[in-house]
């Protein structure tokens, strides 16, 4: 609990400096600082829960898996590099990438990358896979939307589908923001998360989903939970959700042709699209940390929009509360579970990962 508060409070200080500040040196010197702390924390990881799965593949010459995987996996053998050079360069690959994404938005790198790091530290070293398309699919919908730039659209995609093929049911957004009005698109979503959840909620009782290939997985019984699970697992994000959802409000009222601004409507859009997945989320848990959580980059992205004129005063409040609630996250997500369940396994798993790395022993920090 101590070390996520004094992580949260030098995010809230330099977070803050950093949007008063119009100065990009130290924009770049906090967000390559960031960057460094980040490849500190996840490319010396040698075990993790989905290790032995991806060591086996690797070192077997697995090819009932995605197409970048076994790309990456043929190269490298080829050279004889072992599996955890193979893991790093997966790493790397997508640090950078979710970098350059956010840069595209805000200079404040280091505001959203270090919360999305910290909450999402788990995942984030784990399932490699996914994590590689996410970021080649946030960049893909970046160049098609805001960029217009077809080619570019054209190889993200590929390397987002062919990175892991379930991240194509993401690519529903695109027709959502065109053909969804900035006014309209909430009440849709609703609609659209309950038919999901229905369709999903059938599918699963019949059977059927259970035999889709890469899909398969995330309905087996292993992967589900109770609705009671499922809404203490939802209540991270859906916090995040709600308290964007008033500042969005608050927002429009200040700027009534908000509907004019091309990047407030994409990101206000890309931020809200993930509610579609958090009802089928609360018996499918792997819905939400495939379809809804990894959207925290997106979600900080657009609340550093919303609040980019505020006065000193007004952004420094602002930003004491988001604090406050990432700070309340971070609990539910690795100390709460404690006083609930008994175990936390969240926090299991990043000391397991954190005492894996040889260079650095936190074992004092995090009993």
């Amino acid at each position: 609990m101590l070390i996520l508060v004094v992580i949260f409070l030098s995010h809230f200080l330099i977070g803050q400096f950093l949007e008063i500040s119009k100065s990009k040196v130290f924009s770049y010197f906090f967000g390559l600082l960031l960057l460094a702390v980040v490849f500190y924390f996840s490319l010396g990881v040698t075990e993790n829960s989905d290790n032995f799965m991806f060591k086996y593949f690797y070192e077997n010459d697995w090819e009932k898996i995605d197409p970048m995987f076994i790309l990456l996996m043929k190269v490298m053998n080829a050279y004889h590099f072992d599996y955890y050079a193979f893991y790093q360069v997966h790493l790397i690959i997508y640090t950078l990438s979710y970098y350059f994404f956010i840069s595209r938005y805000t200079k404040n790198v280091f505001y959203v990358f270090l919360v999305f790091f910290v909450l999402y530290y788990v995942p984030y070293v784990n399932q490699i896979r996914y994590y590689l398309a996410f970021p080649f699919f946030l960049l893909s919908i970046h160049y098609f939307i805001q960029k217009r730039n077809l080619v570019l659209f054209v190889i993200f995609t590929a390397l987002a589908f062919t990175s892991h093929s379930a991240i194509l049911i993401l690519y529903g957004f695109i027709p959502m923001y065109y053909f969804i009005s900035s006014k309209s698109f909430f009440k849709y979503l609703f609609i659209f998360s309950g038919v999901l959840f229905m369709v999903v909620f059938a599918l699963f009782q019949m059977g059927i989903v259970q035999e889709i290939e890469h899909f398969g997985e995330y309905f087996d019984k292993g992967m589900t939970s109770s609705v009671a699970g499922g809404i203490f697992n939802a209540i991270p994000y859906m916090i995040y959700i709600f308290y964007l959802w008033i500042i969005d409000k608050n927002y429009r009222k200040k700027n009534p042709d908000f509907a004019q601004d091309k990047t407030y409507s994409f990101l206000s859009k890309f931020t809200f699209f993930s509610i579609i997945f958090i009802p089928a989320a609360f018996f499918v848990q792997i819905l939400g940390n495939r379809y809804v959580f990894p959207f925290l980059i997106v979600w900080l992205i657009f609340y550093l929009y919303t609040i980019r004129e505020e006065p000193a005063k007004r952004k420094f409040f602002s930003l004491f509360i988001a604090g406050l609630i990432h700070l309340f996250v971070g609990t539910l997500i690795y100390v709460i579970p404690h006083f609930i369940f008994g175990e936390s396994f969240y926090e299991e798993e990043l000391i397991k990962a954190m005492h894996s790395i040889k260079y650095i022993d936190f074992i004092y920090l995090l009993r």
